[in-house]
C-alpha cells in the first residue's frame, strides 16, 4: 500500500510539472556577479562541471601625453569632472625620448592607455611605432591601448603645420592597421591597438585656440568626451567581477530527487 501511494505521488508530481509553463521544466539558468580581485595574467579560475566562472575585467584609465594632455586634465578639473579611476602622465614639451625614460609606465597594472604624443617631435614617427610595438608585446600586453591622433594647429602657431601633422597621423594609422593584422587576429589573445581620430573631429566641428597650438577648456572637454565614446572596455577601479553561471535540466533534477526519495523510503522500510 505504501509503495502504491508513493508511485501515485510520483505520477501526480510528473503531471504537474509537465502541465506547467515550458520555462519551469526545460532549463533553469542563474547568473550571479560578485566582486573579485584582479586575475593574474594567464591564470584560469577553477570551475566545476556544473558551473561556468567568467572573469569580466574593468580598467582604470591612464592618459599619457604632452602639454595638450596637461591642458585636458586642467580643463576637466575646472569643469568639475570626477577623475576617479583616472591618472595622468603628461609634461609640457615632451615626446618620444621622455616616454622612453618613464620607467614606471612599464610596470602599470592593467589599464586603458590613452596616448597622445607627437606634436613636439613629428619626425620621431618610426621611433614611436617601434616603441609602441615593443611595449604592446611586453609590459603593456594586458592593457587596451588607444593612440590618439596629433590634433590640428592654426595661426599664430608656426612651429608645426597641419600638413606635417596629417603625414604623422596617416603613418600612425597605417602602422596600427598592419600591427593588428599581424599580431591581433581573431586567433590570438593579443589586444589590438586602437586609433582615435580626433584630428578630423576638430577640423570638421571646429575648435578654439589662443596660441594656435593649445586649446580652450571647451575644446579639451570635447576631445575627452569623444575619447570616452571610443573606449570599448568597461571603465572601473581594476577589480572587475566574476560571473557564475549554473544551468541544468530541471526534469533531471526532479528525477534525481524522486530517486533519492524512493531510495530513502526503501531504506526506511
Amino acid at each position: 500500500m505504501k509503495r502504491l501511494k508513493l508511485i501515485t505521488s510520483i505520477l501526480i508530481l510528473g503531471l504537474l510539472l509537465l502541465s506547467g509553463p515550458a520555462s519551469s521544466y526545460q532549463t533553469s539558468f542563474k547568473e550571479t556577479s560578485v566582486t573579485a580581485l584582479p586575475v593574474t595574467a594567464g591564470s584560469v579560475p577553477i570551475v566545476s562541471q556544473t558551473t561556468q566562472l567568467t572573469f569580466h575585467p574593468n580598467y582604470p584609465i591612464h592618459f599619457i601625453g604632452d602639454s595638450r594632455m596637461v591642458g585636458m586634465e586642467s580643463a576637466l578639473q575646472y569643469y568639475g569632472y570626477s577623475l576617479d579611476n583616472h591618472s595622468f602622465s603628461a609634461e609640457i614639451g615632451k615626446g618620444y625620448f621622455w616616454l622612453t625614460q618613464q620607467d614606471y609606465l612599464t610596470t602599470l597594472s592593467p589599464s586603458i592607455l590613452i596616448i597622445n604624443l607627437g606634436v613636439n617631435d613629428l619626425g620621431n614617427i618610426a621611433r614611436y611605432q617601434s616603441l609602441y610595438e615593443t611595449y604592446a608585446k611586453t609590459c603593456w600586453k594586458d592593457c587596451p591601448i588607444y593612440i590618439v591622433s596629433v590634433n590640428p594647429c592654426c595661426s599664430p602657431c608656426t612651429s608645426v603645420s597641419n600638413q606635417q601633422i596629417e603625414a604623422f597621423n596617416t603613418s600612425m594609422q597605417q602602422w596600427i592597421q598592419t600591427y593588428n593584422e599581424e599580431n591581433a587576429s581573431a586567433t590570438t589573445e593579443t589586444f589590438p591597438i586602437h586609433y582615435i581620430d580626433t584630428y578630423h573631429l576638430l577640423q570638421s566641428e571646429g575648435y578654439s585656440s589662443s596660441d594656435g597650438l593649445h586649446y580652450s577648456a571647451t575644446t579639451y572637454e570635447h576631445i575627452y568626451n569623444y575619447i570616452l565614446d571610443c573606449i570599448q572596455e568597461p571603465i572601473g577601479d581594476g577589480t572587475g567581477s566574476y560571473t557564475v553561471s549554473s544551468c541544468g535540466n530541471f526534469m533531471s533534477q526532479v528525477l534525481r530527487t524522486v530517486s533519492s526519495t524512493r531510495i530513502k523510503n526503501k531504506v526506511s522500510a
